[in-house]
């Protein structure tokens, strides 16, 4: 099964170019589904049909659905929900705005994460699209299964054991509620679930992002920031989706200046993201909604293409050896000029670029190991380790819990 996810900044024409594709794709005869997680969701009124929180078919070979929160708690989230609103009345909140106040953060994200797992458990399409939320948005829930990892690595068997004790001793004696056995069950899953969808979405023969930009100044400037947090996630970027380009039939007059201006901002796409794939759309002389306009811009981006090729695998990712030393490479198109900090200790390394922070554990040959330096090259941060020639002069032994920091920027 293969999965296309589209992202851009808000008002780029991301949820049109995905509908396009989920079309096209149908046609050809693959079975596919369209999944909105935006939460101010557009996808029924560019299909011009009306979606819902549940699976529904469009058209021969396309479902579609738009996460409805409402709905999932309802039938998705019920032990969940009912242990935090209880939670919630005990401390004196009403019933109705304890249970508003059930919904956690990250619950939306989830459920779009469980979607695509249950798809591809039950083998019944070929191929996902799904039309997501703007950059930041998206970026937090293509994260959230490292960062729930995180969380469950370090919090989740204290929170369990605490609990144990304080059932028999402090539980007797207050009012609120303490979790069930049956609610760290249904944490535990979650867990397991999230590992299954991680799993699928950093599989490059398996998931593609495609971001979706226009020829503006500031656009461009939060595609390339994507590009660099995608792959800082591990997740792979196969192609840039240039939307809503002018045709120079519109020639002087009115829109001379704004013709020469996106020359301009096409040629520093190109720099920029060469050598991704690059698919183009023109604007197009109507609004793009209903089928027959999405089958339109499906010709002006692939013309008699499969729009599920896969037009890149490689990792953002590696590791080698070099000169003696261990090497983690990560691909960092973009550095930004911000401050890039990076730590170990013990098994993990912690990578933040701005205000994004990446947790990534170390392989076993090289936990424990000095940091030797890290530099940037060719759009690559090399992290250099200690490698075993190094250690082996130094009588191969590691400071157990050092912590090393270096900074480069």
């Amino acid at each position: 099964m293969r999965i296309i996810i589209y992202t851009g900044k808000g008002g780029v024409g991301k949820t049109s170019v995905a509908a396009a594709t989920a079309l096209r794709a149908a046609a050809m005869g693959y079975r596919t589904v369209i999944i909105s997680t935006d939460a101010a969701h557009s996808l029924s009124d560019s299909l011009e049909f009306q979606l819902s929180g549940q699976v529904l078919p469009i058209t021969k070979n396309l479902d579609g659905i738009e996460i409805d929160m409402q709905y999932e708690l309802e039938n998705r989230w019920k032990e969940i929900q009912k242990y935090l609103s209880d939670f919630l009345a005990s401390q004196g909140m009403d019933g109705v705005t304890a249970k508003e106040m059930a919904v956690f953060p990250g619950m939306e994200l989830m459920s779009a994460l469980f979607y695509v797992e249950e798809f591809h458990k039950q083998k019944k399409y070929d191929l996902i699209v799904m039309d997501t939320a703007p950059t930041a948005d998206t970026l937090r829930l293509l994260a959230f299964p490292d960062t729930a990892n995180w969380y469950f690595d370090r919090l989740f068997h204290m929170l369990r054991n605490v609990l144990r004790v304080a059932r028999v001793t402090v539980g007797k004696f207050i009012s609120t509620p303490l979790p069930t056995d049956r609610f760290l069950r249904d944490l535990e899953q979650l867990r397991e679930r999230l590992g299954y969808v991680e799993d699928l979405l950093s599989d490059p023969e398996i998931t593609s992002v495609r971001l979706v930009v226009n020829p503006e100044k500031m656009v461009i400037s939060e595609t390339q920031r994507a590009y660099t947090y995608l792959c800082l996630y591990g997740y792979t970027v196969e192609a840039i989706v240039i939307n809503r380009i002018l045709p120079d039939e519109l020639g002087d007059g009115y829109w001379k200046s704004k013709l020469e201006e996106q020359r301009k901002y096409m040629a520093i796409i190109d720099e920029a993201f060469s050598p991704l794939k690059m698919l183009t759309a023109k604007m197009m002389p109507r609004e793009v909604l209903g089928m027959k306009a999405l089958d339109r811009l499906a010709d002006e981006l692939f013309g008699k293409d499969d729009p599920t090729k896969i037009y890149s695998t490689e990792s953002p990712m590696k590791m080698f050896d070099e000169d003696g030393a261990s090497v983690l490479a990560i691909k960092l198109p973009f550095p930004m000029n911000q401050k890039l900090e990076l730590y170990t200790r013990k098994d993990d390394l912690t990578l933040q670029v701005g205000a994004f922070k990446k947790s990534i554990t170390l392989p076993h040959s090289m936990t424990n190991k000095k940091i030797l330096g890290a530099d940037m090259d060719e759009g690559w941060l090399k992290i250099r380790f200690e490698g075993e020639k190094v250690a082996k002069r130094k009588g191969g032994k590691g400071r157990r819990g050092r912590k090393a920091a270096r900074k480069t920027s």
